[in-house]
């Protein structure tokens, strides 16, 4: 028995998420999952279980997914499964390395902790390239307030009330060790903007989570929070406010998926 890594990238858009679900196929998005495992399958001929670091949900991206799977009847090169996988899998989900891992590893449980980032686009309008990955928020969002409220994410916390309305019940208390919101400028040759910004003041609003781990649409819940703090229809003080409060009624809209990136998982060495 051989067990292996994979380091993935993936556009969520055309599929239901990470997990496999019932239903999926009818509903005519596959997961990201069940793809992969169609891949291995394809290429080792035995059935393959993946398991991901995390269940991002439908439409959500990944630059940094890690997920592992065992194989029992043939030992394989990393190099040539990461070469084949590639070859067969969509060109909207494709793998970045592999290594071989001891036994005991587990992709999940394993996991020290995750970087998430949710990206708001700023501007006069959407840049169409740029909107199937970002959310197109046209008034100018207020950083230094945004930044506020952020702080109080940080530390272990019952995140409860973050949590999406239909999750299965589990343990809900989560540590955040970094919150940070930045903006990014956009700039083309020759385009004419604000000093210092890019063109007719395009940017993204990057809001990066590094945590021990992610409830379901928790960062949807807080992006969605924070862009009502951003564009001061709420006081900074709203987050630790809920936190306190544990009132699922008192979070923001949940954000769009689309602009939900999984970016990178740290394990112990």
């Amino acid at each position: 028995m051989w067990k292996f890594a994979a380091l993935i990238s993936y556009i969520g858009t055309d599929y239901c998420g990470w997990q496999r679900q019932k239903g999926s196929a009818a509903a005519g998005k596959p997961s990201i999952q069940a793809t992969i495992e169609g891949a291995l399958l394809q290429m080792v001929g035995e059935p393959v279980s993946v398991v991901g670091s995390g269940r991002t949900d439908s439409g959500v991206h990944a630059v940094g997914q890690v997920a592992h799977f065992t194989l029992k009847e043939k030992h394989w090169e990393p190099q040539i499964l990461h070469k084949g996988l590639n070859s067969i899998l969509p060109q909207d989900i494709q793998v970045l390395a592999v290594k071989e891992v001891p036994l005991d590893f587990h992709a999940q449980r394993s996991a020290e902790r995750k970087q998430y980032s949710y990206y708001f686009q700023q501007g006069p309008c959407a840049l169409p390239h740029l909107e199937p990955f970002s959310w197109w928020i046209r008034k100018r969002l207020d950083l230094e307030a945004m930044s506020e409220a952020l702080q109080a994410l940080k530390g272990e916390h019952d995140f409860k009330p973050f949590q999406s309305a239909g999750a299965k019940p589990g343990p809900t208390v989560r540590k955040i060790f970094e919150a940070e919101v930045i903006r990014q400028a956009i700039q083309f040759p020759g385009g004419v903007g604000r000093e210092g910004e890019g063109h007719d003041g395009l940017g993204l609003v990057c809001v990066r989570l590094i945590g021990s781990g992610f409830l379901k649409q928790m960062v949807r819940g807080i992006a969605g929070t924070l862009l009502q703090i951003g564009e001061g229809r709420r006081s900074p003080s709203a987050i630790r406010e809920i936190l306190e409060s544990g009132r699922r009624t008192d979070v923001g809209p949940t954000a769009p998926g689309r602009a939900l990136w999984l970016e990178r998982v740290w394990y112990r060495a």
